[in-house]
């Protein structure tokens, strides 16, 4: 992790330990604008910051405005660490035998995926253009992102993926996770290649939401 990371890191885990009851963790957090970052269409601050609060009631004005100012640190950092081709998962998200819900691998797989979620008709609105414009590639840009999620899904809940895997007869999955976790990297990788093509389909909106005046959440 570099200075900067280090730095914005720190701002927002102080940030979401000082207001439990209005945030989501950190990593869960940096899952999330992970998604918002690699969207075939960016969407606007005052739609995507909401989404990290757990509740909003009691959230005194200069809290939301330094939250506003830490949350834009993380987004632009995010983009510029896709445009600069960067290390997309933190450090300190590794998986490990006995992993769980609270282990910061898990919290950010599972911010990445509801951030994916939220943004799920965006991603739609853009393979049915692509299905428009380019049928030949849309299913495997579907096959693709189904396989991804799948994947994501599979680290944001490790011992519910056991349960599942053993459900269906595959008993030998707690021994491949070590090998498929070091995927991870790529995955996150060809998930923001992919945004990517998909966003060819779409009007540009990147430089619309890292200028101008920072709205609150």
């Amino acid at each position: 992790m570099t200075g900067k990371s280090e730095s914005q890191h720190r701002a927002l885990l102080q940030l979401c330990e000082d207001l439990p009851q209005h945030l989501r963790a950190a990593h869960e957090v940096e899952g999330l604008i992970f998604a918002v970052c690699a969207a075939p269409q960016i969407p606007p601050p005052q739609q995507w910051m909401p989404w990290v609060l757990i509740s909003a009631e009691d959230l005194q004005p200069n809290q939301a405005e330094q939250l506003t100012q830490v949350l834009m640190d993380s987004f632009k950092h995010g983009l510029g660490k896709m445009r600069d081709e960067g290390p997309l998962l933190p450090d300190i998200c590794r998986y490990h035998q006995g992993l769980t819900i609270e282990d910061p691998l898990s919290q950010w797989m599972s911010g990445c995926l509801l951030g994916h979620q939220h943004l799920h008709s965006t991603w739609q609105q853009a393979w049915t253009a692509m299905q428009k414009q380019n049928q030949q590639y849309a299913p495997q840009a579907a096959s693709e992102l189904s396989h991804l999620l799948r994947l994501f899904s599979t680290f944001a809940n490790v011992p519910l993926a056991l349960q599942q895997a053993a459900d269906k007869g595959n008993s030998g999955l707690a021994e491949q996770l070590d090998a498929i976790a070091q995927t991870l990297p790529r995955a996150l990788s060809q998930y923001v290649a992919l945004a990517g093509k998909l966003a060819d389909y779409l009007p540009n909106q990147f430089e619309t939401f890292i200028s101008g005046q920072d709205p609150a959440p």
